[in-house]
């Protein structure tokens, strides 16, 4: 079963010594991080953080009220809180610093094969068409939400919207192992060859550098040795040049 990665922040509480015609902070934005050794684990939890709204409707201030019980989700919830943006707590006409208590919560959803091909389609066709930084990252994120979600060496249904996203190079890299390995490496070859100038294209080199680190391991273990000698090497010569 595959999963992607969903991020919820729930209901919080208010913290002010002031109830008369209070209008307590509304959160507008924020950034959910989730780290990819995170996912990769599929790491999930929920983190209690108390934060302090500024009269800017900025965080102030990020304290942890209960753990995950995990040292990277509590990190990335720091993170997250730090990006939270909300409209600015008010008594009568008065702007107020308020603390509001926010469980952030990360876990997976399952992936939907068909609307995550579309989406990937779309945006390669809308970078085709007007070439854009935000849009190249945003390719990526949605390949990464494939590439890290949990898996197991014998899940290859994805193989095949894999292949059909990926350009043809690309994917004659996997020939023969289509029907025998998960393919996901090949999101991070197709990005590096797809944007070969961009820094999204360095970032995907960094990250496939630490994905082959385990995933090596998992190929030696899931064909026989030579197969995968062969299969990493032919990812190796695909991301050279």
């Amino acid at each position: 079963m595959k999963y992607l990665l969903a991020g919820a922040l729930l209901v919080w509480s208010i913290s002010c010594p002031v109830k008369r015609d209070l209008l307590v902070p509304v959160l507008l934005d924020y950034d959910l991080y989730y780290p990819d050794e995170a996912r990769r684990q599929g790491m999930e939890g929920v983190v209690n953080v108390r934060v302090l709204v500024n009269r800017g409707g900025k965080t102030e201030t990020v304290v942890i009220m209960k753990s995950s019980g995990n040292s990277l989700l509590d990190s990335a919830a720091v993170k997250t809180a730090k990006t939270f943006k909300f409209s600015p707590a008010m008594v009568g006409e008065e702007v107020m610093r308020m603390w509001v208590m926010v469980p952030i919560e990360f876990k997976f959803r399952e992936i939907d094969n068909d609307e995550w091909f579309s989406e990937v389609e779309v945006l390669q066709r809308r970078i085709a068409n007007e070439y854009s930084k935000d849009l190249v990252d945003e390719l990526y994120d949605l390949y990464k939400q494939m590439i890290y979600s949990p898996w197991n060496p014998g899940d290859i249904e994805f193989n095949y919207y894999i292949k059909a996203v990926v350009f043809d190079r690309v994917a004659h890299v996997w020939d023969g192992y289509w029907s025998e390995y998960p393919a996901r490496v090949m999101l991070f070859v197709d990005i590096i060859n797809r944007y070969p100038d961009s820094f999204t294209a360095i970032k995907a080199r960094v990250d496939l550098s630490s994905f082959l680190e385990t995933e090596r391991i998992a190929m030696r273990l899931a064909l026989d040795q030579s197969k995968a000698d062969t299969l990493i090497n032919r990812i190796s010569s695909a991301v050279e040049y």
